[in-house]
């Protein structure tokens, strides 16, 4: 499979979050790369089946892309409800 180069504009303060976040897992660019690949591979094999529905491309990519935005608060909840809130909280007070 070869890659092809395409110019992405993205927004510089998300990048840069993205960035920071993956930089644990090693290269954090590569890592960008990957993370942007996989979404758009996944998007492609989503898309035949989004087309089919009455509600239209476009409402659906909204639907999803809301729910991925809930997600992390999901992932903050199941967090607190193991007992580890004091994390979230501190996190909060250090961003602030």
């Amino acid at each position: 499979m070869g890659l092809k180069t395409y110019s992405l504009r993205l927004d510089e303060d998300e990048f840069e979050k993205l960035r920071k976040s993956l930089s644990d897992y090693g290269d954090p660019d590569l890592n960008v790369g990957y993370v942007i690949r996989a979404y758009i591979r996944d998007l492609n094999r989503a898309i035949p089946h989004l087309k089919k529905s009455d509600l239209g491309l476009r409402n659906n990519l909204a639907f999803f892309g809301s729910f991925l935005k809930n997600m992390d608060r999901l992932i903050d909840l199941e967090i607190m409800l193991k007992g580890e809130g004091k994390k979230i909280w501190k996190k909060i007070e250090e961003e602030q």
